[in-house]
């Protein structure tokens, strides 16, 4: 198996799509089913060769990455050839249920539809609409309500008609899009009923090893408040918090043993499942002291996360939106501590022997390194704000239930600003 390669992976959920359109349902059971078994995706593309060729040349797939780095992409990787096959086969088989007017898809080759990630019409144009509500949004004085497209919309690819089409194209030239006065209460409208006409379907895939499940999201407003009434916080996972010491003096640094666990990890239950937010330092980056942090949400069983927020400053807007204290006492945290922790990175790199170990191409000592600065951001930054959040969530009330909602309700693209789409996932 593979890294995943966003593109690659993405680029090939749009192919598998467009070959089980246009085969047809009923065929894409019988066709699909011995390639579970067998996982034979070379012979998968040879059978399908003179179809995946069209798709391609004529736009019907249209995809960031070429075809074939997308084939020798899923010839490399197993897990994202079943997965593919199986969200295709399960999307083609449910999509009626989306829209009544989806429902001719599932019959074999359905012409006028374009499959598309990372394409200039359609998903460089919903950049472009995205970043004129975004900058809209920040007229009102709080500052752009996104930090980024993929919490508006998370979709991976985009099943478009030549109607969908021109209909955004038009919107995204519109003169008022231009002067940013474009609204997300009128690009999620216009989403939505080009949805309901059967013109086109944003579809957020993850990579799946079980029984998948399609949802709408954002469709019904009063449904996602339900969901966000129906999702509690349920404490603390319990911890060891990271033992250890360093002291550097002079041209000298020394970092004594260390052991115990520097993420802190946010216990909720949501519709029923149980998951959590973990709280994750990114200590460094090229060998260097970082201040990347990601709030990320996950669910128990799942294969792939629920979203994540990246940065500090974000996730102290969202938390703001509810309790503008606890999101003060993080920042302070946060803040205050990274000066120790950049300083101590620093001597680590110079006087410790991180610098050569990081630039050694070594795993072993690459490994070292990566766990030195771990420990280091542990004991600097993650101890003192385990404290802060600890003392906060430990034993949950209405308070800490909206703070969880609200990190909920962005990480997994569920805001009231957020676009419709639809989400396949074990």
């Amino acid at each position: 198996m593979v890294q995943v390669n966003t593109p690659e992976a993405e680029g090939a959920q749009a192919l598998f799509c467009y070959i089980a359109d246009k085969i047809g349902y009923k065929n894409a059971q019988i066709e699909f089913a011995p390639f579970y078994k067998n996982k034979d995706s070379k012979g998968f593309f040879e059978k399908h060769k003179k179809l995946i060729d069209e798709g391609f040349a004529s736009n019907r797939v249209d995809t960031e990455r070429d075809k074939n780095r997308i084939l020798d992409y899923i010839e490399k990787n197993d897990d994202w050839f079943i997965s593919s096959m199986r969200i295709a086969e399960t999307i083609l088989g449910e999509i009626a249920s989306i829209s009544g007017k989806f429902k001719k898809i599932t019959a074999p080759g359905w012409q006028d539809l374009f499959y598309t990630h990372g394409d200039d019409d359609v998903m460089k144009v919903m950049s472009v609409l995205f970043k004129s509500a975004n900058n809209q949004s920040a007229k009102t004085g709080g500052g752009k309500y996104f930090g980024d497209l993929n919490k508006w919309s998370p979709a991976d690819i985009y099943f478009a008609t030549a109607k969908a089409k021109k209909t955004l194209k038009d919107l995204s030239n519109d003169t008022e899009t231009k002067k940013d006065n474009l609204t997300f209460a009128k690009l999620n409208q216009t989403t939505i009923d080009l949805i309901d006409e059967g013109e086109l379907l944003p579809l957020s895939l993850k990579k799946v090893n079980k029984m998948i499940v399609i949802k709408k999201v954002n469709f019904d407003r009063k449904s996602e408040e339900a969901l966000l009434a129906d999702t509690y916080c349920k404490g603390i996972k319990k911890w060891n918090p990271m033992k250890g010491d360093f002291d550097f003096k002079d041209s000298k640094f020394k970092i004594s043993n260390y052991s115990g666990g520097r993420d802190i990890r946010v216990l909720l239950e949501s519709g029923g499942k149980k998951g959590d937010l973990q709280f994750r330092h990114t200590p460094a980056s090229g060998g260097r002291p970082s201040r990347g942090f990601k709030t990320v949400l996950s669910y128990k069983g799942a294969s792939a996360l629920g979203g994540q927020v990246v940065g500090i400053p974000l996730l102290t807007k969202v938390i703001s939106q509810v309790d503008k204290t606890f999101a003060s006492k993080i920042s302070t945290a946060f803040n205050s501590n990274y000066t120790k922790f950049e300083t101590a990175v620093n001597r680590y790199n110079e006087y410790g022997g991180g610098k050569k170990r990081y630039q050694s191409g070594k795993k072993d000592l690459k490994k070292t390194f990566n766990e030195d600065v771990g420990a280091i951001s542990a004991i600097t930054i993650m101890n003192p704000l385990r404290k802060v959040i600890d003392d906060y969530f430990k034993s949950p009330k209405e308070q800490q239930h909206n703070v969880v909602r609200a990190i909920f309700a962005y990480t997994a693209s569920r805001t009231p600003m957020s676009s419709p789409f639809v989400i396949a996932k074990d």
